[in-house]
């Protein structure tokens, strides 16, 4: 084995390394914000419950309840782990509770059902927009490949792009749940 293939093995052995860190990392952040989140989404199905009693409970079983999805005080370290999405669920749970407690909870379930449609709308247009790009870069491909290999098929690899990209706009435009 000569000194050009010792560089290589060396290097090819701290690319894996790297990349099998900055994985673990990644993984961990991206499972502690779920974990925030399921926390936030489960807190706004029980706001969500309160509300549609619409004034059945006794007082008490709402003040122990109010009490219960109240957040829990956390470590300044804990807050340092959420993401943008957490943090969006988390803000979106203290306005409903805001909301129900200050309009009712007509208001607050008003609010829930508003805000789920907006949430549905803009994923459809990202899955749109995901489509639409996808099937661009597939066409890209097709054409840059066939420019750069005339005699040989490779080419043929945008067609994997282009093929997302379609199932991606199909579903958006004609299988999606519509409002």
């Amino acid at each position: 084995m000569n000194w050009d293939q010792v560089l290589n093995s060396e290097a090819l052995a701290w690319a894996i390394a790297a990349i099998a860190a900055f994985s673990a990392v990644a993984i961990g952040s991206w499972a502690a914000e779920r974990r925030k989140e399921r926390e936030a989404f489960y807190r706004n199905e029980a706001i969500k419950k309160i509300a549609e009693m619409q004034g059945n409970t006794p007082e008490p079983v709402l003040q122990v309840l109010r009490e219960a999805l109240r957040p829990k005080p956390e470590s300044p370290w804990a807050s340092a782990a959420w993401g943008p999405r957490a943090m969006r669920a988390r803000y979106q749970s203290e306005t409903i509770q805001r909301i129900a407690d200050t309009q009712g909870s007509a208001a607050a379930l008003e609010y829930m059902l508003d805000d789920r449609r907006k949430a549905e709308r803009r994923q459809r247009e990202g899955l749109k927009l995901g489509g639409m790009i996808t099937t661009g870069v597939g066409v890209g491909l097709f054409v840059f490949l066939r420019a750069i290999v005339p005699d040989e098929p490779v080419y043929l690899v945008g067609i994997i792009p282009f093929l997302v990209g379609a199932a991606l706009l199909i579903y958006a435009y004609f299988m999606a749940p519509n409002e």
